[in-house]
């Protein structure tokens, strides 16, 4: 019986000890790399995660801004990052899959050159016009364009080479008329020129328009996503209209380095899921256009194929490349 206890008792030693390497010890400091300024919308996504997570990990967590270049400046940089779990990238659709599709330089391969951790928050794009644009919907802009093209065959973008910018073409190209883009640096000076009726429509997150959509100064005519959002309960989506090919969300996701220790890329996995379940998530980023998303790694690699497999057709035969 002595004998049959002390296997027990070395039986639960080894099994607690077992459990406690899996539980990998974290730095005292982990930092959340965002590729764009303070302020906008991907760093105030950045910021409410990072203080969930201080109180979920017991540890200092900061965001550490490194914009330029669309986020291409923080990505090439990550690839440098320890793996010691001190550091961890905070991407989006632009950074991971239209960046490498469209710019010359961008040296870095989204699928092989980064760990996915997991999907923390997704997000639509809307087709957008002005009070003066006389369109109710998107087949009547459609008809606008193919009547007066000089006046209404132009769209803003929040950048040159965005997700936008293909949306736009796709639309004109099922339609079988001309849209020019007309890039901007960022979605507020496109806002402004659109309510300012300088420019008749445009293509942007929806987190850059709700108030104004809500102050009746724009009119949304579509959506992306699979279905309609609670907050513009009204806009059909692009697949409801027949485009098929304009379904994908952005999103934005956890990437570790490449060779971090899967232990330790389940614990943040873990943390990130369970912080996004926490109503002070919801609160702080539905009003800019996120909705809180969970999934793993597996997931968020998927994610970012599916981006690869549906954009990079259509860049390719938009004939669009930046050096």
């Amino acid at each position: 019986m002595k004998m049959k206890w002390v296997q027990v008792l070395a039986g639960a030693s080894l099994a607690l000890a077992a459990g406690m390497a899996m539980a990998a010890k974290l730095p005292d400091t982990v930092r959340l790399v965002v590729g764009y300024p303070a302020g906008g919308t991907a760093d105030a996504v950045a910021r409410v995660y990072a203080e969930q997570l201080r109180e979920k990990l017991g540890v200092n967590v900061v965001v550490d801004n490194r914009a330029g270049a669309g986020g291409q400046v923080a990505a090439q940089g990550f690839l440098r990052s320890p793996v010691d779990g001190s550091v961890l990238l905070v991407a989006n659709n632009h950074m991971m899959t239209t960046l490498p599709l469209t710019v010359k330089t961008v040296t870095y391969d989204p699928v092989k050159d980064f760990l996915p951790v997991a999907v923390i928050a997704k997000f639509e794009h809307i087709f957008v016009v002005g009070k003066t644009t006389p369109a109710n919907t998107l087949a009547e802009y459609v008809e606008l364009v193919r009547k007066e093209p000089e006046k209404y065959g132009h769209y803003g973008i929040p950048a040159p080479g965005s997700a936008p910018q293909f949306l736009g073409y796709s639309i004109a190209k099922k339609n079988g008329i001309q849209m020019t883009p007309v890039p901007y640096k960022g979605g507020a000076p496109l806002i402004n020129d659109l309510l300012g009726d300088h420019i008749p429509a445009g293509i942007d997150a929806v987190g850059m328009i709700t108030e104004h959509v809500a102050a009746g100064s724009v009119l949304v005519l579509g959506i992306t996503g699979p279905k309609r959002l609670d907050i513009l309960k009204d806009v059909p989506t692009f697949v409801e209209m027949g485009y098929g090919n304009l379904e994908a969300s952005g999103w934005m996701g956890i990437f570790a380095p490449v060779g971090m220790e899967p232990e330790l890329v389940k614990q943040f996995q873990e943390a990130f899921n369970e912080v996004a379940k926490n109503p002070k998530i919801e609160k702080a980023i539905v009003p800019i256009g996120f909705r809180p998303s969970s999934g793993d790694g597996q997931e968020l690699a998927r994610t970012v194929q599916e981006d690869l497999d549906t954009w990079g057709p259509i860049i390719k035969e938009s004939g669009y490349l930046q050096q």
